[in-house]
């Protein structure tokens, strides 16, 4: 069953070196498929891409392409197209594809409900039924091979009338018809939002909501990517509710202002322009009203393009062409050009990479995306696709919650059970580390909206990133598995507690579930009030000096204390930060990770401090629990 992954390898190999001979890697001809010294595709990839190609493609059997070991011959002889189906499976799917089982292919139509009379995407079955690979072919307008397919190189058109009428059909029909979308309480706007008047009217200033006006708003999710100029401040705020001139605003606000009048929305929250970015007791409070702010938008628009304030979204120009390009004999002697794509797309935002724009993300009802190619609509029934159909197909790699946050009633079928609501707390911490943030002090504030959200609904509160009722749980968390960084971590930062995460900058991740725990909070106290950075546990201790080797010969081909305990630093220079301290292990819970579902346990590394504390600096896991049934229970204070 390794043919597949064999045979890929070599095949990538032979892409790298030309000169090599592939001719006897498998039986059958050694003749390669030429014509005029051009490499040609087999037989039946011409086929699929003929008239009586596309009758076979649109029936139920569909048509029948090779099975492994006839697909591995063409490809060895020049069949590109062969190429690209052995190598597409293998990446995907693996060993998966038997020697003598036949590749059937069949056409999907996307853009309409009848017998396609042209190709459009082209999934690839075994006799299992099992898709093991989807194609999008393209061909640009007026090659021979357009005849026959449907799709043409994708023009980025995100602002046409065209476009935003399609946008605005389909929030209409989302609004109407969608259970899981109706999420807005009330419609109560913020506490400012932007007047952008009409189109035929058009106006721009600074609406305040001092006595709870009720109506319709649109959000903006958007890159600041450094200093911003036209920013709300206490001495403009007056100004600013009298009058806000175009000029003094970035691009992509001044974009989104247009699309909101385009809409038809006559309102718009931006924070620069809404939050008084020179009082920390406004932004305090604007922050905390993050979950009710895009929870009850309208819709949220997404400058999805734009990596700063300054860039804008709507004007950017760009075409997608898939790179695997292929020459297809077609009728009277001509060739055709065939772009070839497998798979969904997987977008690529600046936004995607910002901090603040995940709870953005999480909290929003419905998101109008700004992308690279076309406008995307995503809310809690529809996953994310163009708004006109008939682009790309796409995957949202991140996923919304899909649960009670959005709810009038708790009848939620996720989110409900504590095993789910770590699973996603943990997720979301894991997705939010990864990305970058303006000010590194905003690394607890812009999860706050969705931090706020959760507490009301799961009747929980948390301390610097951690849950109370999972607390000793989610102080598993570490830096295995992030070693690919371009730079590891060099300061832990005083804005939180050694414990947290939030006391890094960078990302982290989290153990499987605990099986068991372990450690436990003394006092329930400890963690009253913002300003609390001790937590006191109770818990097995284990001093580094004190594991006896001897104990562990024979059970491990290294050395045994290495192969017992593996160590993750929260710092690259972890070994700096113990200095000549004694290094401790305290004893957290233990977790089944991997295939075999071996146990670990999670042990919190710490080491004194003043004042009778004890600092983290990282976090260990062992392979085999022996140790711990003679290790000490102690009272630890961390800080």
């Amino acid at each position: 069953m390794s043919e597949v992954t064999n045979l890929s390898h070599t095949l990538t190999k032979s892409r790298r070196s030309p000169d090599t001979d592939l001719d006897n890697d498998v039986s059958g001809s050694n003749k390669r498929l030429q014509s005029d010294g051009r490499e040609l595709c087999c037989p039946r990839c011409r086929h699929m891409f003929s008239e009586a190609g596309l009758e076979e493609l649109n029936s139920d059997a569909g048509l029948r392409h090779w099975d492994f070991t006839e697909c591995c011959r063409f490809a060895m002889q020049g069949c590109e197209t062969c190429r690209f189906i052995i190598l597409t499976i293998g990446k995907s799917h693996g060993p998966k594809w038997a020697g003598d089982e036949v590749l059937a292919f069949r056409n999907r139509a996307t853009a309409c409900k009848s017998m396609p009379s042209s190709i459009d995407v082209l999934e690839g079955r075994l006799s299992t039924g099992a898709v093991v690979i989807t194609m999008y072919p393209y061909a640009e307008q007026g090659n021979p091979a357009g005849r026959l397919i449907r799709r043409r190189p994708l023009r980025r058109d995100v602002k046409s009338k065209k476009v935003l009428a399609a946008a605005s059909r389909i929030y209409t029909e989302c609004k109407e018809s969608h259970v899981l979308c109706r999420y807005a309480k009330d419609n109560v706007l913020p506490s400012r939002v932007l007047d952008v008047g009409t189109v035929l009217s058009p106006t721009l200033k600074l609406f305040v909501n001092d006595t709870e006006e009720y109506g319709q708003y649109l959000a903006l999710s958007y890159c600041w990517g450094g200093p911003q100029r036209g920013l709300l401040r206490r001495q403009t705020l007056d100004s600013m509710t009298s009058e806000i001139r175009p000029e003094t605003l970035q691009q992509t606000v001044k974009d989104a202002i247009s699309v909101t009048r385009r809409l038809g929305f006559r309102y718009l929250w931006v924070d620069a322009l809404c939050i008084i970015q020179d009082c920390r007791r406004d932004k305090e409070k604007e922050i905390g009203r993050m979950a009710t702010i895009y929870k009850n938008a309208a819709m949220t628009i997404s400058a999805g393009t734009a990596a700063r304030a300054a860039d804008g979204f709507l004007s950017m120009e760009s075409t997608y062409l898939p790179d695997e390009r292929f020459e297809i004999p077609v009728p009277n002697g001509e060739r055709g050009t065939v772009y070839l794509r497998a798979g969904t797309h997987v977008p690529k935002h600046a936004v995607d990479e910002r901090g603040w724009v995940l709870q953005e993300f999480l909290l929003s009802s419905r998101m109008l995306v700004f992308s690279e190619y076309e406008l995307l609509w995503q809310c809690k029934e529809i996953e994310l696709h163009g708004v006109v159909g008939g682009g790309l197909e796409y995957l949202q790699p991140l996923q919304g919650l899909p649960w009670t946050v959005f709810r009038e009633a708790n009848e939620s079928a996720f989110g409900v059970e504590d095993t789910e609501r770590r699973y996603m707390w943990k997720t979301i911490v894991e997705q939010y580390t990864i990305r970058q943030l303006g000010d590194m002090n905003d690394r607890l504030n812009a999860l706050q909206g969705i931090t706020r959200e959760l507490e009301t609904l799961w009747n929980d509160s948390t301390r610097f990133g951690l849950w109370e009722k999972w607390f000793v749980e989610l102080l598993a968390w570490s830096k295995r598995g992030c070693e690919d960084e371009e730079s590891g971590e060099t300061v832990r930062e005083n804005r939180a507690p050694t414990w947290s995460w939030g006391s890094l900058n960078g990302r982290i991740r989290y153990m499987e579930m605990f099986k068991r725990e372990d450690a436990k909070v003394q006092q329930s106290n400890l963690l009253e009030g913002r300003v609390s950075k001790h937590v006191e546990l109770k818990c097995k201790a284990l001093k580094h000096e004190n594991i006896d080797p001897a104990l562990f010969e024979g059970a491990f081909d290294e050395d045994p204390i290495d192969g017992f305990v593996k160590e993750y630093y929260d710092l690259s220079d972890g070994a700096d930060e113990v200095g000549n301290k004694s290094l401790q292990y305290l004893l957290l819970g233990t977790t089944q990770e991997g295939k075999t579902k071996a146990t670990l346990g999670a042990a919190l590394m710490v080491v004194e401090a003043p004042g009778g504390f004890h600092r983290r600096v990282g976090l260990a896991t062992f392979k085999d629990m022996v140790i711990w049934k003679v290790a000490e229970l102690k009272t630890i204070r961390l800080e």
